[in-house]
């Protein structure tokens, strides 16, 4: 018998944030918690030493993209060129963060000129997912769709139980 076979071309792609793989414990216990549901999850880690823009890949239109940090920052690049159903920013490093000096200038030094002028030269306004939620921890003091509660800047059980909510 299959489980929730209503669901079973649903596709869940997850991105994780900076310098994280999809095959830490979160990840993974996200990905489980969405194949429970029915979906098939694709886990898709990123090259921190290429630009952003060069690793956006194609999605199907009723997919749903979960990134996380910098990680939504390449899925908010990916639905700008691809139509998907829903796209989940997590913690996503907010748009204003790239023309802030200060905050410029500390996300080069973090990910280095390369990588921060890429996402100012190809960040766009909007994108073409059909839906969109952002989410921040509430510790974050980031306006946000969804709060998760008791949460700084991390995937934390609460984080996956409102991501779980938003996947039907």
């Amino acid at each position: 018998m299959v489980k929730n076979s209503k669901n079973m071309n649903n596709i869940l792609y997850i991105i994780p944030g900076w310098e994280d793989s999809t095959s830490g414990e979160t990840y993974k216990k996200l990905g489980k918690v969405a194949e429970e549901k029915g979906y098939t999850v694709i886990y898709k880690d990123v090259d921190w030493k290429k630009p952003l823009s060069e690793q956006v890949f194609t999605v199907e239109k009723d997919a749903v993209i979960f990134g996380f940090s910098l990680g939504a920052v390449l899925a908010w690049l990916i639905a700008q060129k691809h139509e998907c159903r829903l796209l989940i920013l997590a913690s996503m490093t907010p748009h204003t963060s790239f023309v802030d000096a200060e905050i410029k200038q500390a996300l080069i030094d973090l990910t280095g000129s390369e990588c921060t002028e890429d996402v100012i030269n190809h960040l766009t306004p909007s994108h073409k997912a059909q839906k969109q939620i952002l989410m921040y921890g509430d510790q974050e003091g980031e306006p946000a769709d969804i709060l998760v509660p008791n949460t700084e800047h991390e995937i934390t059980d609460a984080y996956i139980e409102e991501i779980q909510k938003l996947l039907p």
